[in-house]
């Protein structure tokens, strides 16, 4: 898990800080933004989710609009795939039609298990940061504790999107969901 957490500390501060020299601490919002565009690196999605080969690589923050601003900031001029970075706020997962991943920062558990219980897996990458909600059909949950980052990730709510990962991620993840026994 140190490992994990040192890998994660330096994507984002790389992410954050790019060519400066200075150093400085990263802030949970820019946390959050660098491992958003790295998991990104990471996660492929089908063809069918682009509406041609041209078309930019939507993230969506629905219920964080501060994280929008760091978002911006970190994907500005950068590519993921040969695609350009496109950030939208959204505000419910009504919205969310056309993006290719969204961050759901939702806190109260019974409003993401009430969300997630109709959503019908499109293939959007749901990343989130509450407890329960890997467990509740959301994708990859995003955990910051006292300065240390870990994640979640549902394979079989990824595998209902058509969204795959890349093996290098997924051994730094804890694996949630029915088709994790026996996958470690």
């Amino acid at each position: 898990m140190r490992c994990l957490t040192r890998i994660a500390a330096c994507l984002a501060c790389a992410a954050v800080l790019g060519a400066r020299a200075e150093v400085r601490t990263a802030t949970e919002d820019q946390v959050r933004a660098g491992f958003l565009f790295q998991l990104a690196q990471y996660a492929s999605w089908p063809a069918d989710a682009y509406p041609s080969e041209a078309s930019p690589l939507r993230f969506c923050v629905v219920g964080q609009d501060e994280l929008v601003d760091n978002l911006e900031g970190i994907v500005s001029g950068k590519t993921i795939q040969g695609r350009a970075i496109v950030i939208a706020r959204v505000r419910d997962l009504g919205g969310l039609q056309g993006c290719h991943l969204a961050f759901i920062g939702w806190k109260r558990v019974s409003q993401l298990r009430d969300a997630l219980a109709r959503w019908s897996y499109p293939p959007i990458l749901l990343v989130g940061e509450a407890a329960g909600f890997s467990e509740a059909g959301g994708m990859v949950n995003l955990i910051i504790r006292s300065g240390r980052v870990s994640f979640e990730i549902n394979l079989e709510a990824a595998g209902r999107a058509r969204i795959e990962f890349r093996s290098q991620l997924l051994r730094f993840a804890h694996l949630v969901g029915a088709q994790t026994r026996g996958a470690r």
